[in-house]
């Protein structure tokens, strides 16, 4: 499974709302909207470099649900496009699976927190997920996101993310550069 990004930093969330109000009535359609509060803790090894490999190992907390997440390296210049393996797991289970982590030499990087409204949208068939992000030491991003199980379907889906930012406003240009090293100043 690849996940086609497009991240874009913007003043306020309030104008793609308005975008996304009007566009609904005309060419998407929202199949559903959510808020929650991420806390993504990152781990390296100490005896690899996950930054200069370009990739990157989580858990990512919401409530009592947690997802451990391996995103491969960057395929694209102009888009966030990796690879992604997720595992779902509960409650307890995330100290054990820290505790086993730290015993195999895995350390914890940092934490990135943030407030996410997650609003999927239909556009001509396909399901994007328009995220509102709120990140706590960084700023203010739209990321508009798009799920593929082949690497043939990564352009097609690029192409949908860019028209649907145009479609809603967006003029700031597009960084591949993640929440984590924005946040550690190393991006």
């Amino acid at each position: 499974m690849f996940e086609v990004e497009l991240k874009f930093p913007v003043e306020s969330h309030e104008m793609i709302r308005q975008r996304l109000k009007s566009l609904e009535l005309k060419s998407l359609e929202v199949v559903s909207e959510s808020t929650s509060q991420h806390c993504d803790e990152y781990f390296n090894h100490s005896l690899l470099d996950f930054a200069a490999q370009d990739i990157a190992f989580r858990i990512r907390s919401r409530s009592d649900q947690h997802i451990l997440t391996y995103k491969g390296p960057n395929l694209d210049q102009r888009a966030k496009v990796r690879e992604e393996i997720e595992l779902e797991f509960e409650g307890a289970e995330k100290d054990k699976f820290r505790r086993m982590l730290f015993g195999m030499g895995f350390h914890s990087v940092a934490a990135v927190n943030k407030k996410r409204d997650s609003i999927k949208v239909a556009v001509e068939g396909q399901t994007i997920e328009v995220c509102l992000d709120n990140v706590e030491g960084v700023g203010t991003f739209v990321e508009l996101e798009q799920v593929v199980a082949e690497k043939s379907e990564v352009e097609a889906a690029k192409e949908n993310l860019e028209s649907l930012a145009v479609r809603l406003g967006i003029t700031s240009q597009p960084t591949t550069i993640s929440y984590l090293e924005m946040l550690l100043g190393s991006g």
